[in-house]
């Protein structure tokens, strides 16, 4: 339930723009992720939260007919936000990449989360 509330920003923004300009005006958002929270302390991190988070926005962006795409492919310095704001991280953390979105500036190693692939 509190994924679906976290997903109405997409349904908010249609109706906030239509009611400006009328219907049908082409949206997107820019900043997609499947990040729970802008704060790493209290953002969940675990596969299937961020699975979750991802489907509800998807759901609710295709709904109210808004665009979106992932704000960052890779982050090399991503730390404890990387689970889910790096594109390539979360393709491997859902099994679709081998390999996981690591530092190449050797900043250490990289430290499993919860569910991930072996």
């Amino acid at each position: 339930k509190a994924l679906q509330r976290c997903s109405f920003w997409a349904a908010a923004y249609r109706n906030a723009i239509d009611g400006e300009c009328g219907p049908g005006a082409l949206l997107i958002s820019g900043e997609m992720s499947a990040s729970t929270h802008h704060s790493v302390r209290h953002a969940c991190n675990d596969i299937t939260t961020l699975r979750a988070s991802y489907t509800s926005q998807l759901e609710g962006s295709n709904q109210a007919d808004v665009e979106v795409y992932w704000w960052s492919f890779k982050m090399p310095h991503g730390g404890a936000f990387r689970p889910a704001w790096s594109f390539k991280q979360f393709l491997y953390l859902m099994g679709v990449l081998q390999q996981p979105d690591e530092s190449n500036y050797g900043c250490g190693d990289h430290i499993p989360i919860v569910g991930e692939p072996n």
